[in-house]
């Protein structure tokens, strides 16, 4: 028997794709299967995708994987369109509960001893039930109430067989489909792996609640606690906080609604802010008001990133279009999707016209959603996506926007950023963010100088000039010599302080060195005009 190549089924997977295709023709998708080029020699198909309540059945027939698939879709307005994102958003990650004795040989092998040994109680019918896991509640031997979350027996291969089929399937549909490779469905895939690898390991979520956790605790803000001798890969133990479901204030049976959406907005933009971890579904149902009033987050088996680059790439943006600069909107609109081949002048004429709808507006006045919406549909008319990071973020903040403004209609989460950003900007220019860069820049300054001695040259020059010479190679320009133009000292002060706030966090001793010449043009001035009197 000749062997198999990377890029052909094996056995196991040849079965599943034999059902993939079965099911797509049971709901009519025999066109889809054809444009992803799963039915060869079948061209003459007829290439119809069908609607997307038709995929959206689809998906929830092929299993867990395919509607946790559908959900991280539905994120995607930067691809899909609105019609496609609202039924991709009826998925609901909801499964018929395993009986307890299903479980009860994954609950043994993690504790390593029988339930009697560790538990005063559990509750053999559970809370929720989900297609990765499961949770019941318990009570602990000394009577603390716990919440048990236990991973579904089999879903570990079935998740693995899954994603390998649908490497091999969008890979097989790249090269059939324009549209598909538009998608980038290998950047997509790997980032929807990784993320149910994290959803998988229940102790991955332990760890991130309990990293998150340390954050959110001087805000006034709880999550549980686990105990770990009791967490692993295929289970966890933690704390249950005991609260009123911030659910029962949306529906009228609870009060207090304004001050839990600002709470809740500040602890949502200082974790993507300042922490660069977040929580990436803070829906109602993951959060409680607890007795003593403070808010609980729960459930962290979502978690975004961003790193300091990332983050300051956003700053970047929301600068820009403060600003109304649209060139650099544009920028870095295309630096994310990493499209070469895109009219830079119409998208920047589009982009100018979408800011100037929304300039002199009241904020109050501007949803989140409509202005994002408005930007997707642009990313979409230009065939640019942004990278999955993004789109989760975006997504976390259209969540907590239509949260906050449920719970109180005359929320501005836009308006509540502001002191948020300010303070990270302060943080970050104060005495302690400059004592913190002025460490790594005497210990780098000396290295720097010996490396690039012109560089320390050139940068006194600029701070005693105020002026920044530039040199053109040939007869590019006339050469009739012409007087430097000098910049105002208190712009060029304002441009050095705000830009090494921003570069500092990814790159300290330039951060560092160019918030302390700020102070340069400033002072110089002032010192020439002295020397004039």
């Amino acid at each position: 028997m000749m062997p198999t190549t990377d890029d052909e089924p094996q056995i196991g997977e040849r079965a599943r794709l034999a059902e993939l295709i079965q099911i797509m023709g049971r709901h009519g998708l025999n066109g889809l299967a054809s444009r992803l080029g799963l039915l060869p020699g079948r061209s003459e198909q007829p290439v119809d995708v069908g609607t997307p309540e038709r995929v959206v059945a689809l998906l929830r027939d092929l299993g867990p994987v395919a509607v946790k698939l559908g959900q991280v879709l539905a994120t995607r307005e930067d691809l899909l369109g609105p019609e496609w994102v609202r039924a991709l958003s009826t998925l609901q990650d909801r499964v018929t509960p395993l009986p307890f004795e299903a479980l009860e040989s994954t609950i043994l092998t993690a504790l390593g001893s029988p339930i009697a040994d560790v538990f005063a109680s559990f509750d053999r019918e559970p809370i929720a039930a989900a297609s990765i896991a499961q949770v019941h509640g318990a009570t602990l031997l000394d009577g603390t109430e716990v919440v048990v979350k236990v991973r579904r027996p089999g879903i570990a291969e079935r998740v693995d067989a899954d994603l390998k089929l649908l490497r091999r399937v969008a890979r097989l549909a790249a090269r059939h489909s324009p549209e598909i490779r538009r998608l980038k469905p290998d950047d997509l895939l790997r980032f929807f792996a990784e993320s149910l690898s994290q959803e998988m390991d229940l102790s991955a979520e332990a760890a991130a609640c309990e990293s998150i956790g340390a954050f959110l605790q001087p805000l006034g803000v709880r999550t549980p606690a686990f105990y770990w001798d009791q967490v692993g890969r295929r289970m966890n133990v933690q704390e249950r906080l005991n609260g009123m479901p911030v659910r029962a204030i949306l529906d009228g049976a609870g009060e207090g609604g304004a001050d839990v959406a600002s709470r809740y907005a500040d602890a949502v933009l200082r974790m993507i802010i300042f922490n660069g971890r977040f929580h990436a579904d803070p829906h109602p149902g993951n959060v409680f008001v607890l007795a003593d009033g403070s808010l609980a987050f729960i459930d962290f088996g979502a978690v975004g990133v961003l790193s300091p680059a990332r983050r300051n790439e956003v700053v970047t943006l929301v600068l820009a279009i403060a600003s109304e600069d649209t060139r650099s909107v544009t920028d870095v609109l295309l630096q994310w999707s990493g499209e070469t081949d895109v009219d830079r002048q119409a998208l920047t004429r589009d982009l100018d016209a979408l800011i100037g709808q929304f300039r002199g507006a009241v904020l109050r006045q501007i949803e989140l959603a409509d202005i994002f919406g408005r930007v997707f549909a642009l990313l979409r008319t230009y065939r640019l996506a942004l990278p999955p990071d993004l789109a989760l973020l975006l997504r976390t903040l259209l969540i907590a926007e239509g949260f906050v403004r449920r719970l109180d209609p005359g929320f501005d989460i836009a308006a509540r950023a502001a002191p948020i950003a300010r303070e990270l900007l302060r943080e970050r220019i104060g005495p302690a963010g400059l004592k913190r860069g002025g460490r790594r820049l005497a210990t780098s300054l000396g290295r720097l100088a010996a490396a690039s001695p012109e560089l320390v040259a050139f940068a006194e020059r600029v701070a005693r000039s105020g002026a920044l010479p530039i040199e053109l190679q040939g007869g590019a320009v006339s050469s009739t010599p012409a007087s430097p133009r000098r910049a105002d000292p208190n712009v060029l002060s304002a441009g050095l302080l705000v830009a090494g706030a921003i570069l500092q966090r990814d790159h300290d001793v330039v951060g560092a060195m160019l918030m302390a010449s700020a102070v340069l043009p400033a002072g110089w001035a002032w010192f020439s005009s002295r020397q004039r009197r």
